[in-house]
């Protein structure tokens, strides 16, 4: 049995990290509901940077604690960025 990720797979998820940028980067910039925006940008972030963390990075087998470090630190940076965006 083997660990490694697919290269079918990494094209899958590649290809749906690139639509997920060129939605929030095509997004529209002066609408009335901007937070909605600001969320969509926030979950894409979140979404591709766990994508990267598991399968581009293959820790999907590392130790669990490392993999928590990781994700706590996308999600706070995330986060920070996010909330820079919204009250700046």
């Amino acid at each position: 049995m083997t660990t490694a990720v697919t290269g079918n797979r990494l094209l899958i998820l590649w290809l749906i990290m690139l639509l997920l940028t060129l939605v929030v980067a095509l997004s529209p910039g002066n609408t009335g509901n901007m937070l909605l925006w600001y969320g969509l940008a926030w979950a894409a972030t979140l979404v591709k940077g766990w994508w990267i963390i598991q399968d581009f990075m293959e820790l999907r087998q590392a130790p669990a604690f490392l993999r928590r470090i990781l994700q706590g630190w996308l999600f706070i940076t995330a986060t920070a960025v996010a909330l820079t965006a919204v009250w700046q």
